[in-house]
């Protein structure tokens, strides 16, 4: 959302409150913002930003409270999970022109990008891109529907807590058909002499 920040310019106001609602649908994006991950999910209005502009030491500040609701699959059985994250964000406010800088280390070099830094355009700025690039940062490397979830069954592809089956099929699998049960025995019987008549002729 582009917010209008003139009367802050002009010296009328202090401080302007804000406080608003967006989505990665509705946000106000540059060309260039960053990707959201494929698997991660944002509600409609599901990001609640609030904050205030002020003016100090001849710049704008914008500070913000952020609350964004989410749903991403669980790691491990891919279940859809609702989570919410809070953080805190603040940025200073400059006109679109050209900042210049100078390092006293020959061996550094700027690259032109100021980190935490919002440009102004028409008398407006927009937080959208930072705040959305803020929430893939804040992200969880992983996450779990719960810390004990079994997953899916590497068989048949479905929840082992749903009870596929799959681990009882093949237990029987490993279990000796009662029928062939004496083969079996004259089978273990055949291997032990032969092990002990090679064991005599040492």
């Amino acid at each position: 959302m582009k917010l209008d920040v003139t009367q802050v310019l002009n010296g009328r106001l202090d401080t302007l409150p804000f406080s608003y609602r967006f989505s990665p649908k509705t946000a106000d994006l540059p060309e260039d913002a960053v990707e959201l991950p494929e698997d991660l999910e944002i509600p409609e209005d599901g990001i609640l930003v609030e904050g205030e502009i002020y003016s100090v030491g001849g710049y704008l500040r914008l500070t913000a409270q952020v609350t964004a609701e989410y749903i991403v699959p669980c790691a491990r059985c891919l279940d859809p999970i609702r989570e919410t994250m809070e953080f805190d964000m603040e940025r200073t406010i400059r006109s679109g022109a050209a900042v210049e800088m100078t390092f006293s280390d020959d061996d550094e070099e700027w690259d032109g990008v100021l980190e935490d830094v919002l440009y102004l355009s028409d008398s407006h700025v927009c937080a959208d891109a930072d705040i959305l690039e803020q929430i893939v940062l804040e992200l969880p490397m992983v996450s779990l529907c719960s810390d004990d979830c079994e997953g899916l069954c590497p068989h048949c592809g479905k929840k082992i807590a749903d009870g596929c089956g799959c681990a009882a099929k093949e237990a029987a699998k490993k279990t000796i058909d009662p029928r062939m049960a004496k083969l079996q025995t004259l089978l273990d019987q055949m291997k032990a002499e032969e092990a002990g008549e090679s064991g005599e002729e040492n």
